[in-house]
């Protein structure tokens, strides 16, 4: 008998991907700006993000990680299919897998408390787990460079792309040093880059990807102020003679 593919599940569609991207996004900026009012406590300029992930709401910052986590998978997905043939699309593709692995294991276990002298093993593991997920970020942003200005139809990105690399690498190494440089406001950096920069980019490249598939093709103008799609190349042109056409 011939095999059917009429039970196979549809795969998601790029647009419902973006969707995923915006939502893991939008979900990620308003806890955070959330938990500066649920937990005054702690003071944003001395305190990590992380450290929301404790206390009576600890579950829904937990929750916020799984859902970004979500939101940079489906971007990768939708990154891969909407570079499909491009150099650079698998490795986006997997930076963006890496990150959204970062934030959900960041998610799962906890940084250690704030004040703690010696690390815990769930607290080494969160650090590591999302010092994974801001390199392959930063690493995100520079092959994005390279990949989207090979395609035609996100030429436009490559520049936001190397300006947004640019400005996380620098944000993680300040962040990173500010605690034993300077010492208190170093959460500032942190939210600047964690809460603002990341998730605005994952924002921004889950709007890209819900554009139809086709808003880029090709068009030729066949009368004034009427667009038409560019005839295919396995169909003779109108204007070629007869005779060349029947031979």
């Amino acid at each position: 008998m011939q095999a059917t593919n009429s039970h196979r599940r549809a795969p998601l569609s790029t647009s419902t991907l973006g969707a995923i991207a915006i939502t893991g996004a939008a979900v990620w900026i308003a806890t955070v700006a959330a938990f500066h009012l649920i937990r005054p406590d702690l003071s944003p300029g001395n305190a990590y993000i992380s450290n929301y992930a404790r206390g009576d709401w600890a579950w829904v910052m937990r929750l916020a990680f799984l859902i970004n986590a979500a939101g940079w998978a489906a971007a990768g997905f939708g990154l891969r299919r909407s570079l499909t043939g491009i150099r650079g699309a698998t490795v986006l593709a997997t930076l963006a897998g890496i990150a959204a692995l970062g934030m959900l294991t960041a998610g799962l276990f906890r940084a250690d408390p704030l004040g703690t002298e010696s690390h815990s093993i769930e607290g080494i593991v969160h650090s590591r787990a999302a010092g994974a997920a801001f390199i392959a970020l930063i690493l995100l942003g520079f092959v994005g460079w390279a990949a989207f200005r090979t395609a035609d139809a996100w030429a436009g990105w490559a520049i936001p792309s190397l300006v947004f690399g640019s400005l996380a690498m620098a944000l993680f190494a300040t962040f990173t040093a500010w605690p034993m440089l300077v010492g208190d406001g170093f959460g500032w950096w942190q939210r600047t880059l964690a809460a603002v920069l990341i998730p605005g980019w994952l924002w921004a490249l889950g709007t890209r990807l819900r554009r139809p598939a086709g808003s880029h093709a090709p068009m030729r103008r066949v009368q004034a102020g009427e667009l038409a799609p560019t005839p295919s190349l396995a169909q003779p042109s109108s204007r070629e003679p007869s005779s060349q056409r029947a031979s």
